[in-house]
């Protein structure tokens, strides 16, 4: 009942605010539609924590001292839930988007106006780094932090894909320091999954950000070993005794989201 109300509130929310977000890129400046998106965040982080009864957690924050912002983020991504917090934070960020999205009719105004890094998913791969390059250094120049998630697509908890190189070549070309970010946001608000789950607590940590000048080996190592070890972690801090036996399964196995557990390995992990 909890996961209905939630979700039919959710998309009336986002319904009048994007509506409200249409007029804005419309007749209003681009600031005043970021302040729109941060509301709208910060009203979806309400809504879950009041109807689910969920907790969250911020960690890590006090890393970034008189003022300063990450310059790139690189993030675990488990769920819708997990993109709220930092447009809440970073209302100005450069979230890395598809390309595609602009040719909808309503959605493509915000979205040119929020000024992402868009990406053709239909491009070649020379072309998608090309314009991925072309954002981040836009994004970066202004100050602006950039969002990346390097797998790719939403992740099960416990699941983990190869993470993609193209946040490298950011971390190179503007010579920045990369924060990781882990999290546990799927035990709230699954992927994909019209339940949700009530009473629950999750946690998004901002880890020590990796120095600039790694090479690409130590640098995807460090990355992904760091995130996927904190994720586990979190996971293990606030999941039901159910949904920890289950990632620890998909983690030890090295499961993607397309890969099953095996059924004498989903037996033991409930037992």
């Amino acid at each position: 009942m909890r996961s209905a109300v939630l979700n039919i509130s959710f998309v009336a929310f986002t319904l009048v605010m994007a509506t409200c977000g249409i007029l804005a890129a419309f007749l209003f400046g681009q600031a005043a539609l970021r302040r729109l998106v941060q509301r709208w965040a910060n009203g979806a982080l309400w809504l879950t924590r009041r109807i689910m009864n969920a907790e969250f957690e911020i960690r890590g924050l006090e890393r970034f001292k008189d003022g300063e912002r990450p310059a790139l983020l690189v993030s675990k991504h488990q769920s819708e839930l997990d993109t709220f917090f930092p447009l809440a934070l970073y209302p100005d960020l450069g979230a890395i988007a598809m390309l595609e999205l602009e040719r909808y009719p309503l959605i493509g105004p915000v979205i040119r106006k929020l000024d992402f890094i868009l990406v053709s998913v239909e491009g070649a791969k020379s072309d998608q780094l090309r314009d991925v390059m072309t954002g981040a250094k836009r994004v970066y120049a202004e100050k602006r932090p950039i969002l990346i998630y390097p797998e790719g697509e939403l992740m099960r908890i416990g699941s983990r894909q190869r993470y993609k190189s193209g946040v490298f070549h950011i971390y190179q070309t503007l010579g920045c320091e990369a924060t990781p970010v882990a999290l546990s946001c799927g035990l709230v608000w699954p992927q994909r999954k019209w339940r949700k789950n009530a009473r629950q607590r999750c946690v998004i940590e901002f880890m020590e950000p990796i120095p600039p000048g790694l090479d690409r080996r130590t640098f995807m190592a460090e990355l992904e070993t760091r995130i996927e070890t904190r994720t586990m972690e979190l996971i293990r801090e606030h999941g039901s005794s159910e949904q920890i036996a289950l990632a620890e399964e998909r983690h030890r196995l090295g499961l993607t989201n397309n890969d099953a557990v095996p059924v004498s390995d989903k037996e033991q992990a409930h037992a």
